[in-house]
């Protein structure tokens, strides 16, 4: 042990290597060059690749050998299930589908065939017009089975159903049932489905009630659904809105806060376009008489509020979508905007005074009206006993002219024996004066002759008048 050598730290040979490394110049110049920034990034790039690549192979090389029969179908959608266009073509095709629907299939073959019928009635209109009510009822079965792909096939082939006319009429009896899986159910598709069949249908009167309880729901759906079901359910709200019964149920339904974030340019065009067509629909619809004929009552959160109360901040998210790059957005919307404004001014004059208050109005010129009431009509012409001319500034009276009849008339002042020239009235004081020589028990009549002109009869004496009361 006492007789083994080490060897010295400078004989070992890295460092020995290192050293001689170190005492070049040259060597140490071609090091630095070849640890550049780009020489980096290259090599960290072949790293990350081959690592990437590694991982694929062990990750395919432990998965299971490929089994065809191991994959479910039911993870794939209807429109993945191939259809021979030559049966979609063959005749009375339609028909053979609708034989061999049948409620004890397995979910696959309910699909399948649903989605055909459907394509069948776009493809083949003539053979949908020889249908029957009853197999609008077959179709309408489905939309009660557990299986959400197949309530949603149904809810299309009624759609497509939709386009010969007496069908409709059939399928109203199913709005219903048809409400309420749109509301009962988170499923996307199946909400559009359902959307686009009640907005292809009038909706029935004795559906109202079921609506009231459930527009919540439907504003719900307006703020966590996807797009394609916003538009759809847009379009929804805007045709209740124009039912008169169901239009104060859609302003006082409670908004939520997140209501005007809708009003973002950032959107999509068609879902900004139907959200102002909504809000135009509830505009029209306040300004109809028949709806200011109501003193109406909101909550403090609904829809009025939040659009045409006094706080909202609708006007502002308008003005942002002047600007929007498509066309159709920024005529809706100079559309709204005066049609909001409009409906201030009238909220404005409705909170205005009552009808019954007492508002002091100033008498008219008492001058004018004195003598007016004091004249007596006639169809002579008279002739002014004094000109205003003539007149002094402490006279200005008019005497009566009295023709062969016994009749008399008052001119008025300001006027001459033809009626055409005016002279300025004496009296400018506005102040009212009561008329002292009227008697309120007068019995003067006025007389309509063949001619259709009026004539008064004789001025009674105010004693004879007096004693035949």
């Amino acid at each position: 042990m006492n007789n083994l050598a080490f060897p010295q730290l400078g004989e070992l040979p890295g460092v020995r290597a290192l050293s001689d490394f170190l005492e070049d110049p040259g060597k140490m110049m071609k090091y630095y060059e070849a640890i550049s920034r780009r020489n980096v990034v290259n090599a960290a790039t072949g790293a990350t690749a081959i690592y990437l690549i590694s991982k694929t192979l062990l990750a395919m090389l432990k998965s299971p050998p490929f089994n065809p029969a191991r994959i479910s179908s039911s993870g794939l959608s209807v429109e993945s299930y191939s259809v021979p266009s030559s049966r979609m073509n063959a005749p009375g095709e339609l028909r053979r589908l609708l034989q061999t629907l049948r409620p004890n299939l397995d979910d696959d073959s309910k699909r399948t065939t649903l989605h055909t019928i459907t394509q069948c009635i776009y493809l083949k209109e003539t053979e949908a017009n020889a249908c029957t009510n009853d197999d609008i009822k077959l179709v309408a079965s489905f939309l009660d089975d557990g299986d959400k792909i197949t309530k949603m096939e149904a809810l299309n082939a009624l759609k497509a159903f939709t386009v010969v006319w007496r069908f409709k009429i059939k399928i109203q009896e199913y709005v219903p049932k048809i409400i309420e899986l749109v509301t009962s159910n988170w499923d996307m598709n199946l909400q559009v489905a359902g959307l686009k069949l009640l907005n292809g249908l009038h909706i029935p009167n004795s559906t109202h009630s079921l609506l009231r309880r459930l527009l919540p729901n439907f504003m719900e759906i307006l703020l966590v659904a996807n797009t394609l079901a916003k538009v759809q359910v847009l379009k929804f709200l805007s045709t209740l809105a124009q039912e008169e019964d169901l239009l104060y149920d859609v302003m006082n339904c409670r908004a939520p806060p997140e209501f005007l974030s809708l009003f973002q340019p950032s959107l999509p065009g068609n879902l900004l376009c139907e959200l102002l067509v909504f809000v135009e629909c509830l505009s029209v619809g306040r300004l109809s008489p028949q709806y200011q004929s109501v003193d109406w009552q909101y909550s403090d959160n609904s829809l009025h509020e939040t659009i045409f109360g006094e706080n909202s901040r609708l006007p502002d998210r308008l003005l942002a979508l002047i600007i929007h790059p498509e066309e159709d957005v920024q005529a809706q919307a100079c559309k709204v905007i005066p049609s909001l404004r409009l409906n201030r001014e009238e909220s404005k004059l409705a909170s205005g005074p009552p009808f019954d208050a007492n508002i002091s109005v100033q008498p008219l010129e008492s001058t004018r009206i004195s003598q007016a009431a004091n004249s007596v009509l006639s169809n002579h012409p008279f002739v002014l006993s004094t000109h205003p001319s003539d007149a002094t500034d402490t006279d200005t009276s008019f005497h009566p002219v009295h023709d062969d009849s016994g009749r008399s008339f008052y001119p008025l002042q300001g006027t001459d024996e033809t009626g055409d020239s005016f002279y300025p009235l004496q009296r400018t004081d506005h102040s009212f004066h009561p008329l002292e020589n009227v008697s309120v028990n007068s019995s003067s009549r006025v007389l309509e002759d063949s001619f259709g002109s009026f004539h008064p009869p004789p001025a009674a004496p105010l004693g004879d008048s007096d004693s035949s009361t």
